[in-house]
């Protein structure tokens, strides 16, 4: 914290791309984000957090914010704005800043009502801020975590631009993700592969998004979870030879390491979404 550039680069240099261990995560840390440093009391310091739920969108907040918020759930004010309600400026200051100094109530609700109808018209479902800064000279973010709706980029694709959705930490992004999703992009069937374990023992190759689940969700039930080499699902009737160039890939994948116990490829379903499971133990011969 209020170090010059140079400072900033001799921190990074033990750390940037170093592996490191969240939880039981391990991955590599390849992105560092570089921030102006903002002179602040504690008492500047608020807590905001806008998350999606069945019944409509919660917003908390808190009037004391940063990193020892502590349990904010038990803690902050929380404010339920239903589907299809609109939420006002009146409502965050009578129902969410009842402990914020007058001095900073009218900012401050103006800055929650525009968040809140960012969250929205962006399609997010998760959007925190902690520490928000209020000075004399404005309204900072110093750190900010969200998590937009996927399913919603055929409406925001405009708004978003270029969007990527990384993989989550721990785990790398493989070429034969990425081509099988350009497969998916290209056709107006669904192919889905995510490797989860590229030594694992068991594969899987199931027709139907629902039936990829119950089977994943089997293999981890019956023990196992640690030998689960992939997840996903093809199904909407792809043709043969996309269900080859599937097929292909997920068994140059199975037999790219070998298993000193071997491995098993599950092929699953009947026939789901117009898919012919029939037709993939002909692929998988040809494969």
């Amino acid at each position: 914290v209020d170090l010059n550039l140079d400072q900033v680069k001799a921190w990074l240099k033990p750390r940037l791309g170093k592996e490191a261990t969240i939880a039981k995560a391990k991955g590599i840390l390849k992105n560092f984000l570089i921030e102006p440093f903002v002179p602040h009391k504690q008492t500047e310091e608020f807590y905001v957090c806008i998350y999606a739920a069945r019944e409509g969108d919660y917003v908390l907040f808190h009037h004391q914010g940063g990193v020892d918020v502590g349990d904010v759930d038990a803690k902050a004010q929380k404010l339920l704005v239903r589907v299809d309600c609109k939420l006002s400026e009146s409502d965050i200051k009578n129902l969410l800043l009842v402990h914020v100094p007058l001095d900073k109530k009218d900012i401050l609700a103006s800055f929650i009502f525009g968040l809140f109808n960012l969250y929205e018209d962006l399609y997010f479902t998760y959007l925190e801020i902690n520490p928000l800064v209020v000075t004399a000279d404005g309204v900072y973010i110093l750190d900010l975590a969200a998590k937009i709706d996927a399913t919603a980029d055929y409406i925001c694709k405009v708004k978003w631009g270029d969007v990527e959705f990384p993989p989550p930490f721990g785990r790398e992004a493989y070429p034969e993700e990425a081509y099988i999703a350009d497969l998916d992009a290209k056709s107006g069937a669904s192919l889905k592969l995510t490797i989860l374990n590229p030594g694992g023992r068991i594969w899987t190759m199931v027709a139907g998004g629902g039936a990829s689940v119950v089977y994943s969700d089997t293999i981890c039930d019956l023990g196992g979870v640690n030998e689960l080499a992939n997840y996903g699902e093809y199904s909407g009737a792809p043709s043969e030879q996309q269900t080859y160039d599937y097929a292909k890939t997920i068994l140059s994948l199975m037999t790219r390491e070998k298993h000193p116990e071997g491995k098993i490829l599950i092929i699953g379903g009947s026939i789901a979404n117009f898919t012919n499971v029939a037709a993939t133990f002909k692929v998988n011969k040809r494969s």
